[in-house]
């Protein structure tokens, strides 16, 4: 099997896949692998995908996310990368520190609610500022300030207010539904 686990299933039924050569490559930290790959493979199959639309990285970055904000620090690190990334919408642990840094900033419900706004409509970016008041571009770029890699040297921008930001005015999604 190529990759570490996948779901599969219809939306009574999943099916969890884990390769049994990832636990074997693991050994060191077998158990703690377990628990989060189990936890990110079990979000998939209660998250929404936007009819189809949402982006592969935003929901790999979901299930990530949630096994980040879950996990007990007994588990150890749960990431072996760093948080960074070339785009908000990368996938996995980029998406999920993103996210992470999201539910840090707006509040617990932030990623239960960016995943409840894909139930029952076609994914669109402008979930983003439903949920949090900003476009998910701005996000972005606050995100890789706080990092200190946005040119911003992680101090906090003159722009972190989100009543004067002239950037979070919002027009017809330029990145539509992929």
């Amino acid at each position: 099997m190529d990759g570490v686990a996948y779901t599969t299933g219809s939306e009574s039924a999943k099916e969890i896949h884990f390769a049994c050569q990832h636990i074997v490559n693991s050994a060191d930290r077998c158990a703690d692998e377990i628990r989060g790959v189990l936890v990110h493979e079990i979000v998939h199959c209660y998250q929404y995908n936007g009819q189809g639309a949402c982006p592969g990285g935003l929901i790999e970055g979901i299930a990530g996310a949630y096994v980040h904000l879950l996990a007990p620090s007994s588990w150890g690190p749960l990431f072996l990368w760093s948080p960074g990334g070339s785009t908000w919408d990368q996938g996995y642990h980029v998406t999920a520190y993103f996210l992470q840094w999201l539910t840090e900033r707006y509040g617990e419900g932030t990623v239960p609610e960016i995943n409840e706004l894909m139930k029952d409509a076609p994914y669109d970016k402008r979930i983003f500022k439903t949920v949090t008041g900003r476009k998910v571009s701005k996000l972005w770029k606050l995100y890789k300030e706080h990092l200190g890699e946005g040119g911003g040297g992680g101090a906090p921008s003159a722009t972190c207010d989100p009543f004067t930001s002239e950037d979070d005015v919002e027009g017809p999604s330029d990145e539509g539904a992929r």
